[in-house]
């Protein structure tokens, strides 16, 4: 069933265009890499998505100057509502405290909570979780009694909190959680310094959890923002207490006003964020010299410049929103108002250029751009799958038409079965050489490309060795399945002209139908992309070559070249029963 004689007859007749072929695509495929590998064709790239990333950077540095500046401030405001509650003496219960009141009228329902929770749940252990919705069922019950005995005309006369509701909510889950620390408090200032150091639990746990579910974040990172987030607000506690007790030195008068806290908040802002840069950038090195001292330096005021940028926009936009246009009055707010305001402010002061371009289609498109590996797109879905390819049909299409259709239309393939040589002998060997002589091309190419690599930089190059191989075992399987097609129509057709219109015209199609599906493909950034172009990727076998899985590193590629080598071997097949069958024009 195989003929050397024919095979060598074969080889001598189509060694030329062989050469040719391979050669031409060996240089093409060497240049390309080593072209590439020389040249910084992703530096335009790298910078766009360097502007991208320095830009969610500056904006996550914003809003962490925005969240620090507002802890601060809320501190502040805090402290002052509990010492205010704490000062404030109701005559109508005997002098007592109002923040001994509100002990009194809110533990109750802790105690109510956590018993009902206990009996309904009894072997659930107490975790922080479950401690958590037990406060937040108290808070609610409580809330609703003091808030109506607030609301009381002739108690609301005698106790003048001025508290929003939510504040006030948040007044009472602190107060519970002193509480829970220790429930045998008494006295209104053993109350406010257990509410001081619940609120400093408080603001821990928060920053922690709050940290610890961010990108990327670890352990230690969220353990590093919760202790500074107490260290915050602790310090802007002890400013208070330290103002207050200074203005009421020698019989003086507090007046508390939070306006009077945000210069000073905003400085000590930026002079932690100062330090935490100086710090990041020489944590690690014993002995820093002067240039790494010096870029230190540079990074830490320009951040420290940044964040006051982003609280001063911040202030700005809060007095524009919350000020008349017209008679340069203060608007009154509801509490949604308000919270809009604060809301419309942040996004002013810590936007980045994605968030001033309204076009999320344009946001999507720069994304991408910023992405793209234009490395695989030129290796992987240019030439692999396009200019490395067209060459090799060339020859596939010649010389698979030459090796029977072409032989039975010129007469020779008389000449060749009136020796012993039988049809099956001519098609298995025919067979033979079209795929040897593919496989001895793309070995070629295989080597051709990992010199090129290794030259290149070897792994660290862009597309490493695996990567490379399987684009040339994926090519192979491509021009396999597309010699099985043209060698099947060379079996099947008596005349030149049918096998070459049909074998080469339809694999010529494929070819087409790749460069103009390329520009619908995922591969091209959506800025450039035709989406209704992706339509002609159906219409050819090359969309089988996966390249795109290939530099994912997924495995979606197999079942593809499986499907790519079942096409070959079926084509072929079909093209020697046919051959064997059909009559011809000897």
């Amino acid at each position: 069933m195989f003929s050397k004689a024919l095979f060598k007859q074969s080889m001598k007749a189509n060694w030329v265009k062989w050469v040719s072929v391979t050669v031409s695509t060996c240089v093409m495929l060497a240049i390309v890499i080593i072209v590439l590998g020389n040249l910084g064709i992703n530096n335009i790239r790298d910078s766009l998505k360097d502007v991208f990333t320095q830009a969610d950077q500056e904006s996550t540095l914003k809003t962490n100057a925005l969240d620090s500046y507002d802890l601060y401030l809320n501190s502040v405001d805090f402290e002052n509502g509990v010492i205010t509650v704490r000062d404030m003496d109701i005559e109508l219960l005997g002098g007592q405290s109002a923040l001994s009141l509100f002990w009194t009228m809110a533990t109750p329902h802790y105690d109510t909570a956590l018993s009902n929770f206990q009996a309904e749940n009894p072997d659930t252990e107490l975790t922080e979780e479950v401690l958590q919705g037990i406060r937040t069922t108290a808070t609610e019950s409580a809330f609703t009694e003091i808030k109506g005995y607030l609301d009381n005309p002739l108690v609301g006369s005698m106790v003048e909190v001025d508290f929003t509701d939510d504040e006030l909510k948040q007044f009472i889950s602190i107060l519970l959680l002193a509480y829970e620390n220790d429930n045998t408090v008494t006295g209104e200032d053993n109350i406010a310094v257990a509410m001081q150091t619940a609120f400093l639990d408080y603001v821990e746990t928060n920053a922690y959890n709050t940290a610890l579910a961010g990108e990327d974040a670890t352990e230690q990172s969220a353990l590093a923002s919760s202790l500074s987030a107490r260290q915050l607000a602790s310090d802007a506690i002890d400013s208070y207490i330290l103002q207050k007790a200074e203005a009421e030195q020698d019989g003086g008068i507090f007046t508390y006003n939070n306006d009077n806290f945000k210069t000073e908040a905003n400085e000590y802002v930026n002079d932690m964020i100062y330090d935490q840069v100086l710090n990041t950038f020489t944590s690690g090195i014993d002995q820093p010299t002067d240039e790494q001292l010096a870029e230190a330096e540079t990074w830490a005021v320009a951040s420290k410049v940044l964040a006051n940028t982003s609280i001063t926009t911040y202030e700005f936009w809060l007095k524009e929103l919350t000020t008349d246009p017209e008679t340069g009055e203060s608007l009154t707010l509801t509490d949604e108002q308000m919270a809009e305001v604060l809301s419309q402010a942040r996004d002013e002061a810590t936007g980045s250029i994605t968030d001033q371009i309204q076009d999320e289609d344009v946001v999507t498109a720069l994304e991408e751009l910023g992405n793209m590996d234009i490395y695989s797109l030129i290796i992987g879905s240019i030439f692999y799958r396009i200019a490395g390819l067209l060459l090799p049909m060339v020859f596939v299409i010649m010389t698979a038409n030459g090796l029977l259709a072409g032989q039975v239309d010129s007469g020779s393939m008389a000449y060749v079965l009136s020796t012993p040589t039988k049809r099956r002998t001519v098609t298995v060997t025919q067979m033979t050489y079209l795929i040897v002589s593919l496989f001895a091309m793309f070995a070629l190419l295989t080597v051709t490309s990992v010199i090129a690599v290794w030259i290149s930089g070897g792994n660290s190059f862009a597309i490493n060795y695996a990567q490379i191989l399987l684009f040339n075992l994926g090519a192979f399987l491509t021009m396999f399945a597309i010699a099985g097609f043209c060698f099947m129509c060379s079996a099947i057709f008596n005349r030149t002209k049918y096998s070459l219109g049909i074998g080469g015209g339809i694999t010529i199609f494929s070819l087409v139908c790749t460069i103009l599906g390329l520009f619908g493909s995922s591969v091209v950034p959506s800025a450039m992309r035709i989406s209704a172009m992706n339509f002609f990727n159906y219409l050819s076998v090359i969309t089988l070559y996966d390249t795109v899985s290939i530099m994912a590193g997924s495995l979606a590629y197999l079942w593809k070249f499986g499907i790519l080598l079942g096409i070959g071997i079926v084509c072929f097949i079909i093209g020697i029963f046919r051959f064997d069958k059909k009559d011809l024009p000897l």
